[in-house]
């Protein structure tokens, strides 16, 4: 990218300012200097008498543009004039830069006319002060040699981030901020790419080129430009962290595509950035910034928000009643930190003065907030006009703050404001009444919130008559948008919307309006939620965080309580404490839940940002536990990712210890997040697991549960951890197990238990009171020597049927023990979980002897463990034996070779009670194959399921298959993935042997996709043919992750 340099003129200023002996040096040093840059020397002839005029055009003459300027400038320093140096360098890079003067023109007008707070630069400098200094340190200089950092700006919405970047590049543009650091400064806008779709970043940086300057070509020096980006939650497409990445500045693409690349550093890697995230940007898109450092905005202090009164309302007396009403509500005062807020206050007091009313502003919401100022500037611009007039006039305003809002326009021009209505003196009114702002032929709303704001006072604003707009969309549209897959853009608007829903608002509206409005908002609304209640899961999901939001924006209990009724299985996220606010308060409304999945951060401990204290917090848990009291049916309960301190942990384990609970079930574990949630089973369970990154906090819901100031802060957690690490205080937690006697499902999946914690647990599940049925304790660290405590359950506890012990190092000494105890008469166990347990051959000895005398075992699973050959023969034995009662038996991965199917296939053969036999992931090969099929042949053969995926297994053997395929009776299922040794011939003898009418395969297990075109119709045209079977990849993937209690 070139740089400005002056003409030859400017070279000849510069070298009258040098004394004759620094003259003639520098006419010496120019024989040779130009050999440094890689240019031609100026033949001595012409420079040895030449002038400082001449001079000037012969290196104009023999190095144009910036090549001059480079010796020149390489020249005064060695003849020690820096001074001279610097004073061209300064006016290169400032004064005679078009793009900068460009840019200063540009952003003076912005922030003289497009910012909401207009203070003097004073103000802003000394309430800004800090920010700038971590601006300035986060891009010292002496960090160029350092890895590029990328700076995120973030705050919540209102707290004046864009405000801080406009000014930002002012302070740049007029050479205040960064004069060595950046020679440009791009800023990219939200709202502005929207309306791109296909681009290069060249020409992204040529939309604020100015026209006089030459084009770019080349940007020599990319760790000198800085990046800025703004608006990222106004963005109508996703940043991918997947996206096909561009390095070519010059090449087009999606506008995704080119943002994706700078901010991952594919493109440019050498430049800076400089990115505002809100709470949702920051949500969306942390993961894809390159070790970004982090500042963020604080908001108004309260020395700043008194410097703001006394300069917004002039008048000393004005300003301190003002500051004085604020200050005394502290609801009000904590939320004017926010300049946004703070103007918003200062405005709706503002006319009230004028008025001489006494002043009132209602800030229990969003909504209320916005209705004071609202209804204050109506006051004071529409309050004399005819209500037919006055409600026209705000209708045109609202119907052009919908329509931008749905198209996601935020920049209007007079054909916009002409086609909805409003005229050229209500532009003029709403201008002077500041809800609009004119530069030039350009209108905006003052904030982006009051646009959204009208926009939801446009639903109230419809009548039966009007023609409809199709460009906005309807009640149901925009409730199904905002608690589903909603634009960020949207989700405002329908917060607002809510709150526009309650009797107490419309009335309030009407009053000051004197005119009515539609009554229809709730009951639409209500309709919607219960439409939405109804859909498919898969198909529909609802985000309950910002249902939660919505609802709460009401604050009508009777309307929560019959929203809530409508939903029996919710999800939660408690990132922060203003989603246990929004959270606590419907849930403790909802008595129709049966299903909760609940991720808690990290918001019980000190260091959480919360502006609540710690008893404020405690409570509000209490009240969303209060959920098990108030719904009766709850069955499921799903703690996934769960930071809890033990007071937090005692509350809730006190809930779950109510004899009424009729909670089927209660897990804890570490549920993996690599798939979809999945519809769960009839048994609940309560999932602890670790925790994720929050996202920042919004605290607007938690102004309402301030308590006085000086209110004591209550007691330190006195340790922070969580579940999926360790149970904390395993006795209350236990005791909730215990006393809960709806309690059948117990998971503790991942959850690292000591042997207390072991002892502690077994102790529960011998005592008569427990009801626990089904016990994960996959991945728990549990030894062979704790082994002996679980057999001691087993002994005595008749209620237990499934023990999944999966990757623990049970080894074949804890096997031992617990064969001991499956001997024993009145072991109940059904289900025996052991994959990855450590085992070997030697403990399919001690497995077979239990198998004889055990009566209730009917499912085993020995799979990823190192029995071989030795090992199946062993257990086949005692399979064999008529007394054994297994029906399935799980050996994928257990290191096995044809050798072994002799004595599975007499088995099939002898044994009528073993259903399914599962043997992928081992050397069967088609030798094996060729044995098993025999005995699937044998009419004595009752096996109705059999694995055999990953076992080495090519065409040969599918003449096997087929023929038993169409012989044996009982076979429903047979898994057959990853056999990518069998080709088309092969699956052609098997699909001839699906289409048979005796072959009575319902499942088929196979990746269709794996195979090739021909192959796909052929298996698509057999299930067609077959309307009983199913070809399915993975078919037993889940039931087995659910079994485990990997899945729930």
């Amino acid at each position: 990218m070139a740089e400005f340099f002056p003409p030859d003129f400017g070279l000849f200023c510069y070298l009258t300012e040098l004394r004759k002996e620094e003259f003639w040096k520098f006419k010496e040093l120019l024989k040779q200097e130009p050999l440094k840059f890689e240019l031609k020397p100026i033949p001595w002839p012409e420079l040895k008498k030449a002038s400082r005029e001449d001079i000037a055009k012969l290196l104009d003459k023999h190095y144009p543009g910036k090549q001059a300027w480079e010796v020149t400038l390489s020249l005064f320093l060695q003849i020690n004039r820096s001074d001279l140096w610097t004073k061209a360098r300064e006016e290169i890079s400032n004064e005679l830069n078009p793009y900068k003067n460009h840019i200063k023109k540009k952003f003076r007008l912005i922030w003289e006319k497009e910012t909401c707070l207009q203070v003097s630069d004073d103000f802003y400098a000394e309430t800004t002060k800090s920010e700038y200094e971590e601006l300035t340190a986060a891009y010292a200089a002496d960090r160029a040699g350092q890895p590029i950092l990328t700076v995120v700006l973030r705050g919540s919405q209102g707290i004046g981030k864009t405000t801080l970047l406009r000014k930002v590049m002012l302070e740049w543009a007029e050479g205040n901020l960064w004069k060595e650091r950046f020679t440009f400064i791009f800023f990219f806008n939200g709202c502005e790419m929207n309306s791109i779709t296909e681009t290069s970043l060249v020409e992204l940086i040529s939309r604020d080129w100015p026209e006089s300057s030459d084009p770019l070509e080349d940007i020599s020096q990319p760790e000198r430009i800085l990046f800025i980006m703004d608006g990222f939650e106004k963005l109508k497409f996703d940043l991918d962290l997947d996206t096909n990445l561009c390095n070519d500045w010059r090449q087009r693409c999606p506008t995704q595509v080119i943002l994706s690349s700078l901010l991952q550093k594919k493109m440019l890697p050498e430049s800076s950035l400089l990115v505002a995230l809100g709470v949702t940007g920051m949500r969306k898109n942390f993961y894809l910034l390159q070790h970004p450092k982090y500042i963020t905005l604080p908001g108004l202090s309260e020395r700043d928000r008194k410097l703001y009164f006394s300069h917004f309302f002039r008048e000393k007396n004005k300003a301190s009643r003002a500051f004085r009403f604020v200050r005394d509500n502290t609801l009000l005062f904590v939320l004017c930190h926010y300049p946004l807020a703070c103007w918003l206050v200062c405005t709706c007091m503002k006319w009230q003065l004028e008025r001489k009313e006494d002043l009132g502003i209602a800030c229990e919401s969003t909504t209320s907030l916005y209705v004071s100022f609202f209804t204050s500037v109506f006051k004071s611009g529409l309050h004399n006009c005819p209500p037919r007039q006055s409600r026209a006039c705000l209708q045109s305003l609202c119907t052009l703050a919908a329509e931008g809002i749905w198209t996601d326009m935020f920049v209007f021009y007079p054909g916009d404001l002409r086609r909805n209505g409003v005229s050229e003196p209500d532009a003029s009114i709403w201008e002077s009444l500041r809800l609009l702002q004119r530069n030039h032929d350009r209108f905006t709303f003052i904030h982006r919130c009051v646009q959204e704001f009208c926009a939801a006072m446009w639903y109230l604003l419809r009548q039966p008559q009007d023609n409809p707009n199709p460009a906005i969309g309807s009640v149901f549209q925009l409730v199904t948008a905002v608690v589903t897959q909603a634009p960020t853009y949207l989700l405002q608007t329908g917060v607002f919307l809510f709150g526009f829903s309650t009797e107490k608002t419309t009335n309030l509206l009407e009053t000051s309006f004197g005119f009515p409005l539609s009554k229809e908002i709730k009951q639409e609304i209500t309709k919607s939620l219960q439409s939405l209640s109804q859909y498919d899961p898969h198909q529909v999901v609802v985000n309950f965080r910002e249902l939660f939001n919505s609802l709460f924006e009401t604050q009508e209990k009777e309307f929560i309580t019959q929203v809530m009724d409508f939903f029996e299985d919710v999800n939660v996220y408690i990132r922060n404490t203003d989603d246990l606010v929004v959270s606590a308060f419907c849930l403790k409304h909802s008595q129709n839940l049966q299903k909760l999945h609940l991720c808690v951060g990290n918001v019980f401990s000190d260091d959480c940002g919360s502006i609540l204290n710690y008893n404020q917090k405690l409570s509000l848990w209490r009240d969303l536990c209060s959920v098990f009291t108030t719904s009766r049916n709850m069955q499921i309960l799903d703690l996934d990712n769960c930071n809890f301190d033990e007071a937090s942990q005692a509350v809730l384990c006190k809930a779950l210890a109510q004899p009424h609970l009729s909670l089927l079930a209660g897990s804890a574990c570490l549920i993996p997040t690599v798939t979809d949630p999945i519809p769960l089973c009839p048994k609940s369970h309560l999932i602890f697991s670790a925790p994720t990154i929050s996202g920042l906090e919004v605290p607007w819901m938690l102004l309402r549960y301030l308590g006085d100031s000086s209110a004591r802060n209550s007691h330190n957690a006195s340790r922070l951890y969580n579940f999926a690490s360790s149970l904390g205080n395993g006795v209350d937690f236990f005791k909730a197990v215990l006393h809960n006697p709806h309690l059948k499902y117990l998971n503790l999946h991942d959850t690292k238990l000591s042997r207390g914690e072991v002892g502690q647990l077994c102790q529960t599940l011998k005592h008569p009171m427990c009801n626990i049925e089904q016990l994960m304790l996959g991945k728990c660290d549990i030894t062979d020597e704790d082994c002996k405590e679980i057999a001691s359950v087993l002994v005595c506890n008749q209620k237990l049927k499934l023990l999944s012990l999966i990757e623990n190092p049970v080894m074949n000494e804890g096997m031992r023990m617990l064969c001991d105890a499956l001997r024993y008469p009145h072991c109940a166990l059904e289900t025996l979980l052991l994959t990855y347990c450590c085992l070997t051959s030697v403990a399919c000895d001690y497995i077979s002897q239990a198998l004889l005398c055990n009566k209730f075992l009917s499912l085993l699973d020995l799979g990823s463990n190192f029995l071989e050959d030795n090992g199946v023969t062993s257990l086949c034995e005692a399979l064999k034996h008529p007394s054994c009662n297994l029906q399935q038996l799980w050996l994928v991965g257990c290191y096995l070779t044809p050798i072994c199917c002799r004595d599975l296939s007499a088995v099939l053969i002898s044994n009528e009670k073993l259903k399914t036999l599962k043997l992928g992931d081992n050397n069967i090969q088609d030798a094996g194959v060729k044995q098993l099929c025999e005995a699937l042949k044998h009419p004595n053969c009752k096996l109705e399921n059999l694995g055999l995926e990953m076992c080495q297994l090519t065409t040969a053997c599918c003449e096997d298959l087929a023929s038993a395929l169409t012989v044996c009776k009982s076979l429903k299922g047979l898994n057959l993935d990853w056999i990518a040794a069998v080709d088309h011939d092969g699956l052609l003898v098997l699909c001839e042997a699906l289409s048979h009418l005796d072959c009575a395969l319902q499942l088929l297990g196979l990746d269709k996709s794996a195979f090739d075109e021909e192959t796909q119709l052929l298996l698509t045209a057999v299930e067609e043919k077959n309307p009983h079977l199913t070809i399915l990849h993975q078919p037993w993937d889940n039931d087995e992750y659910r079994i485990k209690g990997v899945l729930i």
